[in-house]
């Protein structure tokens, strides 16, 4: 299989005029075997968590945020179109005076698109096509400055702002960015406020099951906060350091799916996704289960809702003393587990999120 990486890694090595020596930086960065050419001089900023992990398996320097100038700037955009520009602009402000900024995207993720944009904002450019993909590039020449107004409007387009009349802050990109998710809603809604001791909320995103937690349940300890996308945590501070309570929440960057290592909660909420990319895989709420069950304290108790068709009982009847449908309606179900026992091995295996 083809990906944007391998246009960008093949774009490079064919043309010999754009130089790669001196500082790099990978921005929405993937691991590559062609990455060692940059041994030493190379920092890859990536904000989700398995993707890093992957990076830095394979000894590359790892950043959530990036400071400084670099020679050579690779990305790869997001293909939604706020975050694609928010790239480029990212990607620009980070360039040394004279350097290279280059990017990849998949011809279905809108290559030809972005290539309008970064020669919109920079002028000249080039472009190469290979592995179904486009890599396209521009120099940072002295005294030729991109247009400033614009990276300033692509800049401002990803930025964290307040959604829902100001209640809560938010960022594109996050899921449900800008609305409460239906199922987390119904979960909230159905949530006990008898809910006590130490607490986590798995996949915690901008923090509206947390919110909610640490608004209703008084008799709460500790608030541990789960998400693959570091992202999310600055939103969620926001959204939780305004609520009147003692309890701070405390954020973890963790990929869940990998399991749990300790066991220390007394309940676990969450609202599970289901997706990888665009295709559907159940498995991964079946791992957010079976981590669960790890984190819970032999009385501990699960509070998660699903959509209804996802085949989550089975296991939760198997890793769990009891379980309970708390409800089924418009498409979603609640479900509550109580009392973890021995996991079974099979779900561990299986694919990772990309």
């Amino acid at each position: 299989m083809s990906y944007p990486i391998d246009a960008l890694i093949y774009a490079l090595d064919v043309n010999p005029d754009i130089s790669t020596e001196g500082r790099v930086l990978f921005l929405r960065a993937q691991a590559h075997p062609a990455l060692e050419h940059f041994e030493g001089r190379l920092v890859c900023q990536q904000t989700w968590k398995p993707k890093a992990n992957l990076l830095q398996a394979a000894g590359h320097r790892v950043e959530r945020e990036v400071h400084g100038l670099f020679d050579l700037v690779l990305v790869l955009p997001d293909p939604q179109r706020d975050l694609m520009v928010a790239d480029l602009a990212r990607a620009h402000d980070h360039l040394a005076p004279g350097g290279v900024l280059m990017a990849a995207v998949h011809n279905d993720a809108g290559s030809k698109r972005c290539e309008k944009y970064l020669r919109e904002v920079a002028g000249q450019i080039e472009s190469h096509s290979k592995h179904h993909s486009r890599a396209f590039w521009a120099t940072k020449q002295e005294g030729k400055p991109w247009k400033a107004d614009l990276l300033e409007r692509w800049r401002s387009g990803a930025a964290m702002r307040r959604i829902l009349d100001g209640r809560f802050w938010s960022r594109p990109g996050l899921f449900n960015w800008d609305r409460i998710d239906e199922g987390s809603a119904l979960l909230a809604k159905h949530l006990p406020d008898t809910i006590k001791g130490n607490v986590a909320d798995f996949g915690c995103g901008w923090g509206f099951l947390s919110d909610h937690l640490l608004r209703t349940c008084h008799d709460i300890v500790t608030l541990d906060i789960y998400d693959a996308d570091c992202d999310c945590f600055e939103c969620a501070r926001r959204n939780l350091g305004i609520i009147p309570t003692k309890v701070k929440a405390h954020p973890h960057w963790q990929d869940i799916t990998t399991g749990f290592d300790r066991t220390k909660f007394d309940t676990v909420v969450m609202n599970p996704p289901f997706h990888e990319g665009k295709e559907v895989d159940p498995l991964i709420g079946l791992k957010f289960i079976a981590a669960a069950a790890q984190a819970l304290r032999p009385d501990g108790q699960l509070w998660l809702v699903a959509n209804r068709q996802l085949p989550y009982e089975n296991l939760l009847t198997e890793a769990f003393t009891q379980m309970d449908k708390v409800i089924e309606t418009g498409g979603f179900k609640v479900l509550h587990a109580q009392s973890p026992i021995i996991q079974p091995t099979y779900v561990r295996r299986g694919k990772r999120r990309r």
